[in-house]
């Protein structure tokens, strides 16, 4: 949940970050706090994929396997190149320019990443799973999946109209 929640807060600020104008002296505080969640959202989310992955190692050529562990690699390079951003990187040089747009790059593969995992999982667990109980949880998973993706779309759509 720790994970969960700090991704998402690092994803609607960093949203609003993109999207919305304001005051230098308030923009360089909101990145900091941006990339201070995001590092403390990354250390539950590494320890997580290591658990995670050393259990599911044997099926690792399987697609939903393959875009989750990539999806790690891409969460890395999106707080690799925002640790630039938060530094004395002089904002509206090239290099700040190059180094904030692969940051923006990162981010979104790895929502667009993490949400095709999600998927893949959840459409997965449906097939396989049996005629008894566990075809309703799976079924919830799937409900529950949806509905949190609903929310987070409808939440970014409202920040990027809002903003622009």
């Amino acid at each position: 949940m720790v994970t969960l929640g700090g991704l998402l807060f690092a994803l609607l600020s960093g949203s609003v970050l993109l999207f919305f104008a304001m005051p230098r002296a308030r923009r360089e505080y909101w990145i900091l706090v941006h990339w201070v969640f995001a590092m403390i959202a990354l250390v539950p989310y590494a320890l997580y994929q290591l658990r995670h992955w050393l259990r599911v190692r044997e099926h690792a050529r399987r697609t939903h396997y393959r875009v989750g562990v990539h999806a790690f690699f891409v969460i890395c390079g999106t707080v690799l190149t925002g640790l630039p951003l938060v530094t004395p990187l002089e904002s509206g040089t090239r290099l700040y320019t190059i180094v904030d747009l692969a940051h923006i790059f990162f981010g979104f593969v790895f929502v667009l990443l993490v949400s095709a995992h999600l998927t893949l999982v959840a459409v997965n667990t449906v097939m396989q799973s049996g005629p008894d109980d566990d075809v309703q949880r799976a079924r919830s998973a799937v409900r529950y999946l949806a509905v949190g993706a609903s929310l987070i779309a409808f939440v970014g759509l409202v920040v990027a109209i809002t903003g622009s």
